[in-house]
């Protein structure tokens, strides 16, 4: 916050100069005799007294000149440190945001930011009347893969195909986060169940075309992966967690039917039922 114009001009060197000239001229006419004052033609009492009252007034303006100069020096110290300290409180709550946020692993968003984006995008699409579509995407054999080379090499796998999956959701909007585990999952805004196995199709040959070696697998000699994928149209008295039961399904059936392969599941679960609407047929699974 700047000082007030009115202020600044108190603390300028060319007015601190005409304050004191201005005195030293009242106090040189002060000096003159009467007979030689420009403005004889006044009283010597009221000339006098306005001599001196304008000095007096010069003499203020100056003093307060040389008071709020160092004053005012201080006050713009003070405003540029405190500005530096708002700066550096900025970056360090971004910081502390972004390590609450991601995954120190993967370096993507965690369970907790997918939850809160998974609320904000729900509700964004209740209003708009779209699509939301989710990927649960979960590694075939990791636990065989940790145990054969070791939990250093794991976690390598793990971030080569983190990365994978960020090179396949390249749309703005997408979000990759780190479910739990070996799980992973992709929100995907505005996208209908055809979109969602579409990337899931993407997934797939991204990560054979990596072709990450893992010749202990029972399935295939690269790393492969199980996706569930799902899109929702939610409505008002819906919720998230819907959405994501319903990926967690395809996945589930995914793992059931051989791995390595996608499972879409179109439809909502009755309330208290275990059987689905509609049935996993052939032409809603894509495998890799």
């Amino acid at each position: 916050m700047d000082m007030k114009p009115k202020q600044r001009l108190l603390t300028r060197p060319n007015l601190v100069i005409l304050a004191v000239g201005a005195v030293l001229l009242c106090m040189a006419v002060l000096a003159l005799p009467q007979v030689s004052s420009p403005m004889a033609i006044l009283p010597p009492d009221a000339l006098q007294a306005g001599l001196a009252l304008l000095a007096f007034f010069c003499g203020v303006g100056l003093s307060g000149a040389l008071i709020l100069r160092p004053m005012h020096r201080t006050y713009r110290a003070r405003v540029k440190q405190l500005r530096s300290e708002r700066q550096q409180l900025e970056l360090l709550n971004g910081e502390l945001y972004r390590q609450a946020s991601s995954d120190g692993l993967l370096g993507m968003a965690n369970r907790r930011e997918f939850e809160r984006v998974l609320e904000l995008e729900w509700r964004r699409a209740v209003r708009e009347r779209q699509p939301l579509g989710l990927l649960m995407v979960d590694v075939d054999h990791f636990k065989i893969f940790n145990d054969t080379y070791g939990h250093v090499a794991g976690d390598s796998c793990l971030r080569q195909i983190g990365k994978v999956l960020e090179s396949a959701a390249t749309r703005p909007g997408d979000i990759v986060a780190r479910y739990g585990g070996e799980e992973i999952v992709i929100l995907m805004p505005r996208t209908d169940l055809d979109g969602a196995s579409h990337l899931a199709r993407r997934v797939h040959a991204l990560l054979a075309e990596r072709a990450i070696a893992f010749p202990d697998s029972p399935i295939a000699d690269h790393v492969t992966v199980s996706i569930g994928a799902t899109s929702i149209l939610p409505a008002h008295k819906s919720t998230p967690l819907s959405l994501v039961r319903q990926a967690d399904e395809g996945l589930y059936v995914a793992k059931e039917n051989g791995r390595n392969r996608t499972e879409a599941i179109p439809r909502l679960r009755l309330v208290g039922s275990d059987t689905p609407f509609g049935s996993t047929g052939p032409d809603m699974a894509s495998g890799s």
